[in-house]
C-alpha cells in the first residue's frame, strides 16, 4: 500500500516515465548488452523454479508482512505456515510433469527446486510430497481434519478385513473432502474479512460525519462517579474494561470460540478481573446472523454493600428517637442498598406508666420498681403504624437526614420500612444487573430484557418490556431520565439481533440518542426534527394495521405465535419506539401526537410494537389522562412537587427522591411503587456498543418504511375525502334544494335548514353548489336571502 501511495504522488511521475522509456527502448531496439543478460536470467529462473511462481509469491508476501505487519503475521501463524507448506507441495507436484517452456524448451514444471522438494522420483518422493499436502491441510483446517480422521477411524472399525479396498476409497474421499473444505474455508474467511473491512470503513465515515455535525455527549443524569455495590464481588484492582480492551487481546481457545472486535484492537478483559463473576458463554451466531456484543464491553460490577457499624448505630438511633416520643419499636432487619438503606421496624407495645410498690420484709418495707420487660398485663395492644408515620419529621431531625421515606407496611412482610439515605451513594453499573440470575433468565428466552437497577435491599431489578408493555418515564432535569433511556436501549441491543428488533429513536435535544446513529437496528436515523415525528408515528400506525392483517390471515393472536406459525408470510421483528422528550412534541402538535401515541399504546402490544416515552414535565397537559391510562408501567425520578408525583404515579413520594438515578418504579402488576437505584452506563460503554454494531455487515434486514406507509395513508385519506365530496354532490338533497330554489324567488341557508331538516354545514355546502351552478346569485347583503337567477321556461 505504501508503494502504491508513492506511485500516486506527483513527484513519482518523472521516475516512472524514465523507467517506461527504458523498457520501451529494450523491447523495440533489443540491444545485445540488454538481451543477453535478460536471457541468462530467464534461463536461470526457469531452470530453478519452472512454472511454479507460487513459492516466490509466498516469500514476497511473507517478507512484506514481516517488515510491515509483524503482529498480523504472528496472529495468523497457522495460515502462514499452512500456505507455505502447500506452496512447497504444489512445487513438488509440478516436478512430476514436463512441458515446453520459453527460452529453455522442454523442462520440468517444478524446476530444480521441485526436484529437491521431492528428494527422489520413487516412493520416497511421493511420500514426501503427500506428507506436505496432508500436513498443510491439517494445519489450515484442523477441525475438518479432526472430523476426517474420526470418520476414517470409524470406517476402518466398521469395514471387514476383506473389504480393504472400500476402506481405502473411503479414506481417500475423506481426505479430498478435507482438502476442499480447507480451501473453501480460506476463501470464505477472506471474503468475510473483506466485507467486514468495507463495512467498517463506511461506518467510520458515517460516525465521523455525525460526530462533526451533532456532538453527542450523553447526559450523566447527575450520577456520582463512585464505585458501587453490585451483586457479585470482583477484583477492583483490574483496569476498567474499556481500558483493558485496548491493553491486551482476549484469550481464545479452539473449543470455545469467542467473537471479539479485531479491527481496532479491542479485546476482552483480564481473566483476573472476571474470575469471581462467571459469565455465560457467548452465543454462537446463527447462519446469516450478526455477532452479539460481548459483556466485556461493559464496566465490571463491584462488591455488594454490607451491614457496617454505621448501620447498627443508625438502627440504635432510630429506636432511641422514636422511644423518646413514646413510640416503642425494634429494628428487626437492615438492608443496605446503593443509595438508601432500609431499616425494618417491628412495632412494640403501648405501655402504661406503673408506680412502684412496696413489700414488707420483716419490720421494714422494701420499694420494688415496676417491671418493664415484656408486654405487661395491662398493655395488650401494639403501637399503631399511624403513630410511626406521624413521627417522620422527628425521625428525620434525629438522623440529620435530608429526607426519609416510610413504607408501611413493606409488601409481603410484617415490618414498617424506613428508607434512610446513605452518606455516600454508590454507582450501579449495568453489569451488576446483567450478571444476576433474574436477568439471565429473561435474556435466555424470546423476551426483551431491560436492566433497570438495584432495589433498596441490593437485589437486582430486571424487567421484561413485553409484559410492560409500554413504559412512561418522568423526572426533573438531571435526575437520570436520559441515562435510563440509554440503559434501556443498550439492554435491548445487547441481546437482540437487528432481524429480531427494530428501533425508532426520537431525540428533540439532538445529543442524547444520536450516538446510536448507524446501528442496524434503526429503521431511520435518530429523529431530531419534531415536525417529522407526527408523520413517522402515522407510519407506525399503518405498520401496526398491516401486522394485524397478517395476524388475521394466519389465524393467530400475537406476534410470537405468528413467527412460529407455518402460515407466516414473513418474519415480524419487535418494534420499539423511544421518545426522549414528550413535552417538546406536545408543544409542536399536541393533538396529533397524543392521538398517535394513544392508538399505538392501545393496540400495539399484540403486533410487537412497544413504546418508551420520557418527559421532564409531568403536568396534566403533557401526561394527559389518555396517555397515562395506556401506560400502566411508569418510572418516576425526582420531581419538583407532590402534584407532579401524583400525576405520574397517582401517589406522593417522588418529590422526596434523592436524584442521581434514584427512582420509583410502578409496575403494571404491583400495587405500590418500588424504590430502585437506576443503573449507569457511561459514554465509553455506549460508544463501544454502537461501534460493535456499526462494524457488522448489514444485509437482508426487514425494511419498515414508515414515511412510505404514512404517505400511502395520506393518499388514501385524500381519495376518500374526494369520494365523500362527490357523494354529497350526487345526493338527493341537492335536487330538492334546486326545486326549493326554483319554486321561490329567494333562497337562504336558514331556509334550507328548515325545509330539508339538515344542519348548517350541509346547508352551507348546498348553497355553495347552487351558487356554482348559477341557480342562486352571489354574495348579497348580510342577513338577507339571495335572489334566484335561474328559472326554467
Amino acid at each position: 500500500m505504501a508503494f502504491l501511495r508513492f506511485l500516486l504522488q506527483p513527484y513519482a511521475y518523472g521516475p516512472l516515465l524514465l523507467i517506461g522509456g527504458f523498457v520501451a527502448y529494450g523491447v523495440v531496439v533489443q540491444p545485445e548488452w540488454l538481451v543477453d543478460p535478460a536471457e541468462q536470467a530467464a534461463t536461470y529462473v526457469l531452470e530453478a523454479i519452472g512454472a511454479g511462481v507460487q513459492l516466490v509469491l509466498w516469500v514476497v508476501v511473507f517478507a512484506f508482512l514481516f517488515l510491515n505487519r509483524i503482529t498480523r503475521l504472528i496472529r495468523r501463524w497457522r495460515l502462514v505456515l499452512a500456505s507455505g507448506m502447500l506452496a512447497m507441495a504444489v512445487q513438488g507436484t509440478l516436478a512430476y510433469f514436463e512441458s515446453d517452456l520459453p527460452v529453455i524448451g522442454v523442462a520440468s514444471l517444478g524446476g530444480m527446486l521441485g526436484g529437491q522438494i521431492q528428494g527422489g522420483e520413487g516412493f520416497v518422493g511421493m511420500l514426501r510430497v503427500s506428507g506436505l499436502w496432508l500436513v498443510g491441510l491439517i494445519v489450515l483446517a484442523p477441525r475438518l481434519a479432526r472430523k476426517g480422521a474420526a470418520g476414517t477411524a470409524r470406517g476402518y472399525r466398521q469395514a471387514p478385513a476383506h473389504r480393504g479396498v472400500a476402506w481405502l476409497a473411503r479414506g481417500a474421499a475423506i481426505g479430498a473432502g478435507v482438502a476442499v473444505g480447507g480451501v473453501v474455508s480460506v476463501v470464505r474467511k477472506g471474503a468475510e474479512q473483506s466485507r467486514a473491512r468495507q463495512s467498517e470503513g463506511l461506518a467510520r465515515d458515517l460516525g465521523s460525519f455525525l460526530s462533526r455535525s451533532t456532538p453527542h455527549k450523553a447526559d450523566s443524569g447527575g450520577f456520582a462517579p463512585i464505585d458501587t455495590g453490585g451483586s457479585k464481588p470482583l477484583d477492583t484492582g483490574a483496569p476498567p474494561p474499556f481500558l483493558a480492551r485496548r491493553l491486551e487481546a482476549p484469550p481464545t481457545t479452539p473449543e470455545e470460540p469467542q467473537v471479539y472486535d479485531e479491527p481496532d484492537g479491542m479485546g476482552g478483559m483480564d481473566e483476573s478481573a472476571t474470575a469471581s463473576a462467571p459469565r455465560p458463554r457467548p452465543r454462537k451466531p446463527a447462519a446469516g446472523a450478526m455477532t452479539l456484543p460481548s459483556e466485556s464491553l461493559l464496566a465490571a460490577a463491584t462488591a455488594a454493600s454490607a451491614v457496617t457499624d454505621e448501620h447498627n448505630e443508625t438502627a440504635s438511633l432510630i429506636e432511641k428517637a422514636l422511644g423518646q416520643h413514646g413510640v416503642e419499636v425494634r429494628v428487626a432487619e437492615i438492608r443496605p442498598g446503593p443509595s438508601v438503606t432500609m431499616f425494618g421496624l417491628v412495632p412494640g407495645w403501648n405501655r402504661r406508666p406503673r408506680s412502684s410498690r412496696s413489700v414488707r420484709v420483716g419490720e421494714s418495707e422494701v420499694l420494688i420498681p415496676p417491671d418493664l420487660s415484656g408486654p405487661p398485663d395491662d398493655a395488650r395492644n401494639r403501637v399503631k403504624v399511624d403513630s410511626i408515620l406521624a413521627r417522620e419529621k422527628d425521625l428525620a431531625l434525629a438522623l440529620a437526614a435530608p429526607s426519609l421515606r416510610i413504607e408501611a407496611p413493606v409488601p409481603g412482610e410484617s415490618v414498617v420500612g424506613v428508607e434512610v439515605p446513605n452518606k455516600s451513594s454508590t454507582m450501579v453499573s449495568i453489569r451488576s444487573v446483567m450478571d444476576s440470575e433474574e436477568y439471565r433468565a429473561l435474556a435466555s428466552g424470546d423476551r426483551l430484557p431491560v436492566a433497570l437497577g438495584l432495589a433498596t435491599a441490593g437485589e437486582p431489578v430486571a424487567i421484561d418490556l413485553l409484559k410492560m408493555p409500554h413504559l412512561l418515564i418522568a423526572g426533573a432535569t438531571g435526575s437520570g431520565k436520559s441515562v435510563c433511556i440509554n440503559t434501556i436501549i443498550s439492554s435491548l441491543i445487547m441481546h437482540q439481533q437487528p432481524s429480531n428488533l427494530r428501533l425508532m429513536l426520537v431525540d428533540p435535544k439532538r445529543v442524547e440518542l444520536t450516538p446510536y446513529n448507524g446501528i442496524p437496528h434503526l429503521v431511520t436515523p435518530v429523529v431530531v426534527d419534531p415536525d417529522r415525528v407526527v408523520r413517522l408515528l402515522r407510519g407506525a400506525i399503518q405498520e401496526m394495521l398491516r401486522r394485524y392483517r397478517l395476524l388475521e390471515e394466519a389465524g393467530v393472536r400475537n406476534l410470537q405465535s405468528y413467527n412460529r406459525s407455518s402460515r407466516a408470510m414473513e418474519h415480524l421483528p419487535y418494534f420499539v419506539i423511544c421518545i426522549d422528550e414528550l413535552a417538546d412534541l406536545m408543544m409542536t402538535a399536541s393533538f396529533e401526537v397524543e392521538q398517535a401515541i394513544c392508538r399505538l399504546a392501545q393496540l400495539g402490544r399484540a403486533t410487537g410494537i412497544h413504546m418508551v416515552v420520557a418527559t421532564q414535565r409531568p403536568s396534566v397537559d403533557v401526561v394527559t389522562g389518555l396517555i397515562k391510562a395506556n401506560f400502566p408501567s411508569r418510572v418516576s425520578f425526582a420531581v419538583a412537587s407532590q402534584v407532579d408525583s401524583r400525576t405520574i404515579l397517582d401517589s406522593v413520594g417522588a418529590e422526596r427522591l434523592l436524584g442521581k438515578g434514584d427512582m420509583l418504579f410502578l409496575s403494571s402488576d404491583a400495587p405500590k411503587p418500588k424504590r430502585v437505584q437506576g443503573v449507569f452506563i457511561s459514554e465509553e460503554e455506549t460508544e463501544a456498543l454502537a461501534d460493535h454494531w456499526r462494524r457488522q455487515p448489514v444485509g437482508g434486514l426487514p425494511e419498515i418504511d414508515l414515511e412510505g406507509l404514512a404517505y400511502a395513508a395520506e393518499r388514501a385519506d385524500a381519495v376518500r375525502q374526494e369520494a365523500e365530496v362527490e357523494l354529497d354532490e350526487s345526493d338527493s338533497l341537492y335536487d330538492k334544494a334546486v326545486q326549493l330554489a326554483v319554486s321561490g324567488g329567494q333562497m337562504s341557508i336558514s331556509l334550507l335548514q328548515r325545509r330539508l331538516r339538515i344542519g348548517y354545514p350541509r346547508a352551507a355546502r348546498l348553497m355553495d353548489q347552487l351558487v356554482d351552478d348559477g341557480i342562486v346569485g352571489g354574495v348579497g347583503e348580510p342577513g338577507k336571502p339571495r335572489d334566484v337567477i335561474y328559472r326554467p321556461e
